[in-house]
């Protein structure tokens, strides 16, 4: 049980947000228009050292097991360093070359390959879906006659995000083509109805649009569109084709600190929306093009318009994340503010990782900071990213407001592991032997929106699997046959069902869904 007991956390710390000082000023920039060519002259002094020294205290107070931090300036990238281990079981150092899981970073990626695309006039971002999809039929009032491919890149398609399609795409691994189309045919609209609603669904749909027209994979699309011009060697969206001895290992907080846990990633779950391991350099060469528009290392990669576009306003939003007040979406950027100055950026984040890639156009700076644990880091990332922001624009009193915003993020996650400690107390008190034996429980059920559960023995407990998604199950409430598992890094319960206490379950309630059990009727 101690082992179901630590495998939950998982789900206590995903979504939590350590926000670790006051909002950006909200202050007036122009946003429109092209960057500037103008690259800014960077003080002399050693700022690579106050670089590295911040950074290595960062894992040092124990904020994340490990780090990979890149700095662009113009169109060339001036600075990768690693720091702390990949993997905290082996000791193995994150280097430059270490790749992490970016998760929605990869957005840009996919949306800056279907505007290259667009440029030579092989994707029209003014044609509906069904020029692609024609075999795509969504739920009235919804029509894909009516929602143009650039509404997928602007997030302003108006169908309701989550659902089947991004929980198999991004979790399971389980679908085929035609599961996803015919999934998407049941959606509803947003109840935003068409403005802005952040979410996976419409890059996923924009996977599909470039496999339609391309006959082949997203991922190779994205690959020979962006990651070979860009001669981006470590990145991959292909999980079987890295080294699992290179790469950064997910981490999630425990009282103890930081512990290894499964990746939770494979081919099959490496989405449009998010799938793509990348190294912090690979993806400042990535940024250096972007703030260059599409020159790297003098040398023109792109043509300038499409990378521009993807930078521009094209959908208004309102939300803070953190120190960033973002007002805008260009194709897979937000537009935001820090400290009054525009910053173009993609963050990604999923159990064990957390990615940082931005720029900022007037100082023609990019970083990158890329960790590899999840809970109280969080804001690890962007407490460095800015600090390189700070610390490269010559902000006032730098040490001393670092020093007592990591003092405040250290007090957090210090604070956070106490109560972590008291909530597995509590939650372990609830458990309970359950009211029939185990194998009453276990087998196979389907759902025919969801996928196939498979409910097995493992040792004392059950072990939830859908997919590439796992997860041991402790007891939520025995005397009601719940129990609690984290397929998706977040808890969530299942209700077993029984018409019969000496057979087995009959079906398994899970997210407001019955799964039946395999061969029976579903409910």
């Amino acid at each position: 049980m101690a082992r179901v007991m630590r495998r939950a956390l998982l789900g206590f710390l995903t979504g939590l947000s350590l926000w670790w000082f006051a909002d950006a000023p909200q202050a007036q920039v122009n946003t429109e228009g092209s960057l500037t060519d103008r690259v800014p002259a960077i003080p002399p002094d050693d700022w690579r050292s106050d670089v590295a020294a911040f950074a290595r205290r960062i894992v040092s107070a124990g904020l994340t097991p490990g780090m990979g931090v890149a700095v662009a300036r113009g169109d060339r990238v001036e600075y990768v360093e690693g720091f702390g281990v990949a993997d905290l079981e082996t000791g193995r150092p994150v280097g430059e070359a270490t790749p992490f899981y970016i998760a929605s970073s990869t957005k840009s990626l996919t949306a800056l390959a279907v505007a290259l695309a667009a440029s030579r006039g092989e994707i029209d971002l003014a044609a509906p879906v069904s020029r692609y999809l024609p075999q795509l039929y969504l739920k009235a009032p919804l029509s894909a006659d009516s929602i143009r491919i650039e509404d997928l890149l602007t997030m302003t398609h108006g169908i309701a995000d989550g659902g089947p399609v991004v929980f198999r795409t991004a979790y399971t691994g389980e679908f085929t083509r035609q599961q996803l189309l015919d999934l998407l045919s049941e959606y509803p609209p947003s109840d935003a109805s068409r403005a802005f609603v952040y979410g996976n669904l419409g890059y996923n749909i924009l996977g599909l649009v470039l496999e339609a027209r391309y006959k082949t994979s997203w991922k190779d699309v994205v690959a020979r569109e962006v990651l070979g011009p860009l001669r981006m060697t470590e990145t991959s969206a292909h999980v079987s084709r890295l080294d699992v001895e290179r790469i950064a290992h997910p981490h999630v907080t425990s009282p103890e600190g930081f512990r290894r846990v499964a990746l939770g990633k494979n081919d099959a779950n490496m989405h449009a929306a998010g799938g793509h391991f990348a190294s912090a350099r690979d993806l400042a060469r990535y940024i250096a093009m972007h703030q260059s528009a599409g020159i790297l290392d003098d040398q023109r990669v792109f043509p300038r318009r499409p990378v521009i576009e993807t930078q521009e306003t094209h959908a208004r939003q309102d939300r803070r994340f953190g120190p960033f007040r973002r007002f805008g979406w260009g194709y897979g950027w937000d537009l935001g503010l820090y400290d009054g100055d525009t910053l173009v950026h993609r963050f990604g984040a999923f159990p064990g990782y957390r990615s940082h890639m931005s720029f900022m156009p007037a100082h023609q700076l990019g970083v990158v900071v890329l960790v590899n644990g999840s809970g109280p880091a969080s804001p690890a990332a962007d407490l460095v990213a800015t600090y390189i922001y700070d610390r490269l624009r010559g902000a006032l009193n730098l040490e001393a407001m670092y020093a007592m915003r990591l003092e405040e993020q250290i007090s957090r996650a210090s604070d956070l592991r106490a109560r972590l400690t008291a909530h597995l107390a509590e939650r372990s008190g609830r458990q309970r032997p359950l009211p029939l034996p185990l194998d009453r429980y276990a087998g196979t059920f389907e759902n025919r929106r969801f996928g196939r559960m498979v409910v097995s023995v493992s040792g004392e407990t059950l072990e939830v699997q859908m997919g590439a998604a796992k997860s041991l199950a402790e007891v939520f409430d025995a005397a009601t046959n719940r129990l609690r598992v984290e397929l998706t890094g977040r808890g969530a319960v299942l209700e077993f069902v029984f018409s019969d206490a000496n057979a087995p379950a009959t079906a398994v309630r899970y997210r407001g869904e019955v799964f039946s059990r395999f061969g029976g009727a579903e409910g």
